[in-house]
């Protein structure tokens, strides 16, 4: 039951950190509630905002894809050992 929480904690604290990276892109690329109006006027973030949220997301992704990297690893090994016992 233990693990099954922390699935569930997990799962709730990557949901969050999915929304704000959605919402940091979205500003970023100039979408959402924070794209120019009609007269070209930015009223969200500032450019030095926007790049801080672009590399916080690569390093994101570059930490996620390292942790996919390992996951893989781990299960190739696991499938070594127990295919030569």
């Amino acid at each position: 039951m233990h693990g099954h929480r922390m699935h569930s904690k997990r799962a709730r604290v990557a949901r969050r950190m999915m929304m704000k990276r959605r919402m940091g892109m979205m500003a970023a690329m100039g979408r959402g509630p924070w794209a120019d109006d009609e007269h070209g006027d930015s009223w969200g973030p500032t450019p030095e905002e926007k790049l801080r949220w672009l590399e916080e997301y690569q390093r994101d992704l570059e930490q996620e894809t390292a942790d996919v990297a390992s996951r893989i690893a781990d299960l190739k090994a696991k499938l070594e050992t127990t295919s030569n016992a």
